[in-house]
């Protein structure tokens, strides 16, 4: 089985989320293929960039929003410091192209994962399936038929309470006692695709924006992995849930006042410095 995995350079779950994959070893034992991987980088030059960062502070408000740019900025700026500085085998965090180069599998990065670019690198390798790891945008009709076979993706919620984004953000602010990963067929519509497999977590009082991405990208990952095993084996029975979740958008700064009202933080002064 060949195949291709998006994600997104600029979200530390995907990182994690795609260490904890390829260091599977059942990916090996039942032959399933990265053949490439191609990273988003939509901050990086142009209009696109400015125009996502308006639209979050918009809806967020400055601070909030300056909280999650600065840390974002942040822990990119350590994992391209550490490489130089620190052993890898000391490493909790690496950036995407080094994952690659460490596993021999062609990387691409792109702005958008919709660009021509991008299809054109997609349509050379002839994957069976396209897997969309935290690659935070929405895949077109047309990129959906280059696999042989399918498009499946990595939702770091259970779809039957959240869909959309930021969800860790609205675990906390709505008090749920669970979140979890959800591994899921895509289709067009966002997150109603029949889902493969699906686990849960428990929430913490102490939990935060943070900890809370790195349970849901480690276990997703893991899901990923059982997933893909069991398709190569045509051992998957797919199921629509038969209740979606609300589709969840960039919280209004009414829910970050919330979220702070309540002590809740973006991650802990220690994750601040985790490298």
């Amino acid at each position: 089985m060949k195949i291709i995995l998006l994600t997104s350079d600029y979200n530390l779950s995907a990182n994690i989320a795609l260490k904890t994959f390829l260091r599977n070893p059942n990916l090996r034992k039942h032959e399933i293929e990265v053949v490439g991987i191609i990273a988003t980088s939509p901050y990086k030059a142009g209009g696109y960039a400015w125009k996502s960062m308006r639209c979050f502070m918009k809806h967020a408000g400055w601070s909030f929003s300056l909280k999650s740019i600065i840390t974002t900025i942040w822990k990119k700026i350590q994992i391209k410091f550490a490489k130089w500085l620190i052993p890898n085998r000391l490493r909790e965090h690496f950036e995407i192209d080094e994952l690659a180069k460490f596993s021999n599998i062609p990387f691409l990065e792109v702005q958008h994962i919709n660009s021509p670019k991008s299809k054109e690198f997609m349509q050379k390798l002839k994957p069976d399936y396209l897997v969309s790891c935290f690659l935070l945008q929405i895949v077109d009709k047309e990129v959906l038929g280059i696999p042989k076979i399918g498009s499946i993706n990595v939702h770091p919620a259970l779809m039957q309470k959240h869909r959309g984004t930021f969800t860790s953000f609205w675990a906390i602010l709505k008090n749920w006692s669970k979140s979890g990963s959800t591994v899921h067929f895509m289709t067009e519509k966002l997150d109603k695709g029949m889902v493969i497999l699906q686990r849960h977590f428990f929430v913490h009082p102490s939990d935060t924006i943070y900890s809370i991405n790195k349970k849901s990208a480690k276990l997703g990952a893991n899901l990923l992995v059982k997933a893909l095993v069991k398709l190569k084996k045509n051992e998957v029975k797919g199921y629509l849930l038969k209740k979606f979740g609300q589709k969840f958008k960039t919280p209004t700064l009414y829910d970050v006042k919330q979220f702070y009202g309540r002590g809740k933080n973006i991650l802990k002064v220690g994750d601040f410095f985790e490298i």
